[in-house]
């Protein structure tokens, strides 16, 4: 039997592993992407020509033709600097180093890359300044081999080693890339991740001397030291390009030959210390000068040594000794007012040579690099004046000016101090710091302002205070008691280290109770220490007192002492009653206020109650002759009084009008008598009395007269206006009042006219007192 041969075929590896892929099912697909890295390069997917990614619905099984056009050769960006070389595709599942592949839709497979290594156009060049170029300026080498005219490819991220080569004329300033300078040092390493052209810049050059005034000195150029050459004694001579800048720096010191010394001046081109120097845009040599001056060894001291200066605008601590050039110019301040190490203080007068001003200019002069320069500061001491208080932050004066202790101020010796302070702080309710004076340390404070003149290098005043503490004492009430304080205070307030002794008395009228307050007990004498403020209150009771005179007359007292059967008395006196009470005039009451007054075992009636005056009814049937009367008054003790009874003890009731003081009186119409209505000749006057005397029928006791029959006065009445003398038409106990008597007349020719006439009457020799009248 003949054996059947196999044939095997060679596919390509993206279709042996495609067909490994299990078969999807026929309405499956899966989004792919087709793409370069790095983007740029061309590609093809199935015939159509893509520069970007591009992306696609593949349905599962599918082929499609993912391909590189350039095979594996070189595909170029636009503009042709840029170019890619093909390496393999890559995809999840494999790869492929051939440039066109078949692939199959792939649920696995969803992203096909084409990688590509890059590589980028390197050139080099150069440029000139000022351009364009006189000449060729220079050359380039590149990793130490010259560099060629047309650009080379290089791959990403390569590091070029570049050198420029200058031509003779120019001078190397800088390398640029993509319009930017780069560096400025000749050997450059350039890194290539893009097309990159390396611009060598060289500027033209031109020969600059570099001097010094004095010769054969030296300074820094671009931080090298510039002497001169030690054969031919010669500046040296540099090529710098036009218009370059140089850092050029004159030495703060420096020696000659000779090893005298000099300080930097200043350079020909009028730049500072240290500057930049541009050399100049033309091809002409220059020459830069550092002018160096003599050193010169200046000192400044002051009298007295040690004092503060400013010198070129600095303060610094003694001593003041530097090293300046002839002929600089230097600003030399003598601080004023300023304090010695002791703090005592010093006031600026002038220099040594006469100069009053404190701020100098000074300039070094011409021989002072040999002579030496010398400058002194005098000043004369201040005295220090320092104030202080016993209370902490008191505002006081100082020569009119208000300061806060602690304070000081700076006066010259001689100077006239007037310190003053406030008499008194107050500390709270009750206590107060009072100025006892000024001190300066030794001996008692000084009472008022200080005043005196500043003698000492310092002076210390203290404004000394004294805490005071105030002693209020009352009486409740307040008229019931008088006091005894030693020792005793204008306005209360003592020392808080004094002891005050206190002793009360009561006065007539009231007893002394206790203490209330910061006092307690029943002794009427106390002390009291006053670190404290205190607060005491006498409790006062009182207690009936009589005035001297007893009992008088209730209108007012005539002539003759005693009262009258039936009349209205008064008595006066201190607490005769705890407040004031009235009885109606129809019926007077046995009791008032807690009042009443007795003869024995008889209780008088009573019209007016009060503290100091109690009005009764003497009863018709008394006796003439002495007698005695008690007053009681609630809660407090008896007191009696000794009167006499007599028959006739006459007394006008007074009244006010229009603040006038007249004798009771109306006209015939009831209205009263007055200033603006005086009685008339011919009209019939009433006046109105009390202890007339007895009538032809006994009152009524403690009753109001009634209004008929009426109670005539058995005694005969003269009535007295001025110098006339009137008989009354009739004179009888006043109808409606108990104990007041009524007097009927009229006025004829014979009365004087005025607005105050004397008015009085006059029974059984007797008189009244005399009240006024106005008669028309």
């Amino acid at each position: 039997m003949r054996k059947q041969q196999l044939r095997f075929f060679a596919l390509p590896a993206v279709l042996l592993v495609a067909a490994f892929v299990p078969a999807a099912h026929a309405q499956s697909g899966t989004q792919t992407t087709v793409l370069t890295n790095p983007g740029g390069p061309e590609f093809s997917v199935d015939g159509a020509t893509y520069f970007n990614a591009m992306s696609a619905f593949w349905p599962v099984g599918s082929q499609h033709t993912l391909s590189v056009p350039q095979g594996v050769g070189f595909s170029y960006n636009r503009t042709f600097d840029t170019q890619w070389q093909f390496t393999q595709w890559t995809w999840a599942n494999g790869s492929s180093s051939e440039p066109t592949v078949q692939v199959i839709g792939n649920v696995g497979s969803t992203r096909f890359t084409a990688q590509f290594n890059v590589q980028y156009q390197f050139s080099t060049a150069v440029a000139c300044n000022p351009s364009p170029c006189s000449s060729v300026p220079g050359t380039i080498t590149v990793n130490g081999s010259n560099a060629t005219a047309a650009p080379i490819w290089v791959s990403a991220a390569t590091s070029e080693a570049l050198l420029p080569v200058s031509n003779p004329g120019w001078i190397f300033a800088g390398w640029q890339i993509g319009g930017s300078v780069v560096s400025l040092y000749q050997p450059y390493t350039a890194v290539v991740n893009g097309p990159t052209t390396a611009t060598a810049i060289f500027n033209a050059a031109k020969p600059v001397t570099l001097a010094t005034n004095p010769p054969n000195l030296t300074f820094y150029a671009d931080g090298t030291l510039m002497t001169y050459n030690a054969f031919t004694n010669q500046p040296q001579t540099l090529d710098w390009g036009v218009g370059t800048s140089h850092m050029v720096s004159g030495l703060n010191l420096t020696n000659d030959d000779t090893g005298k010394r000099w300080v930097f001046s200043s350079f020909s081109d009028g730049g500072s210390q240290t500057h930049t120097y541009v050399v100049g845009n033309n091809t002409s040599p220059q020459t830069l000068t550092c002018n160096y001056a003599p050193a010169a060894y200046p000192f400044f001291i002051t009298s007295p040594p040690n004092l503060a200066l400013v010198v070129d605008q600095q303060v610094l601590p003694p001593p003041y000794s530097y090293i300046w050039g002839v002929g600089s110019t230097h600003t030399v301040t003598a601080s004023s007012p300023v304090a010695d190490s002791h703090g005592v203080q010093w006031i600026f007068q002038s220099w040594d040579d006469g100069v009053t001003s404190p701020t100098r200019t000074v300039v070094i002069p011409v021989g002072a690099d040999i002579n030496g320069f010398r400058m002194t500061a005098l000043y004369s001491q201040q005295g220090k004046v320092t104030v202080n208080s016993t209370i902490s932050g008191q505002a006081v004066t100082v020569n009119g000016s208000t300061c806060t202790t602690p304070c000081s101020l700076t006066l010259s010796p001689g100077a006239q101090v007037h310190v003053s302070a406030p008499a008194s702080v107050p500390m709270g309710a009750g206590s107060r710091q009072s100025l006892l004076g000024w001190s300066n340390g030794s001996g008692a404070p000084v009472a008022g302002d200080w005043v005196g003149t500043l003698n000492t290098a310092s002076l210390s005043l203290t404004a000394t205070y004294h805490l005071m503490n105030s002693l209020s004492a009352n009486a409740s009430p307040t008229k019931g008691a008088s006091w005894r304080l030693s020792p005793s205070s204008a306005d209360g307030y003592y020392d808080s280290q004094t002891k005050v002794s206190i002793r009360v008395s009561a006065r007539p009228g009231y007893r002394f109770n206790g203490w209330a307050g910061d006092l307690s007990g029943t002794d009427p004498s106390a002390s009291l220490s006053m670190n404290i403020p205190h607060s005491v209150t006498a409790m006062m009771a009182g207690s009936p007192v009589l005035r001297r005179g007893g009992v008088t007359n209730g209108a007012g007292g005539g002539s003759i002492a005693g009262v009258a059967p039936g009349s209205v008395a008064s008595i006066y006196g201190e607490n005769l009653a705890s407040q004031s009470a009235a009885a109606p005039a129809s019926r007077l009451a046995k009791t008032l206020a807690g009042v009443t007054v007795h003869i024995g075992a008889r209780t008088l009636p009573l019209y007016f109650a009060s503290p100091e005056q109690i009005n009764f009814q003497i009863p018709s049937d008394l006796p003439l002759g002495n007698h005695s009367l008690t007053l009681s008054s609630e809660g407090m003790p008896d007191v009696t009084a000794d009167f006499s009874v007599v028959r006739n003890a006459p007394g006008l009731f007074p009244v006010v009008l229009d603040g006038q003081t007249y004798a009771m009186a109306v006209h015939e119409d009831g209205t009263p008598v007055s200033g603006a209505s005086p009685a008339r000749q011919g009209e019939l006057i009433t006046v109105y009395a009390t202890g007339l005397g007895p009538t032809d029928r006994v009152r009524p006791e403690a009753l109001a007269i009634p209004a008929t029959p009426r109670f005539l006065l058995l005694d005969p009445v003269t009535i007295q206006a001025g110098e006339a003398v009137f008989s009354p038409e009739s004179s009888f106990a006043a109808p409606g009042q108990a104990g007041v008597d009524a007097v009927q007349f009229r006025l004829d020719s014979s009365a004087p006219s005025g607005i105050s006439v004397p008015f009085y009457l006059t029974v059984n020799g007797v008189k009244s007192n005399t009240l006024a009248i106005p008669i028309q």
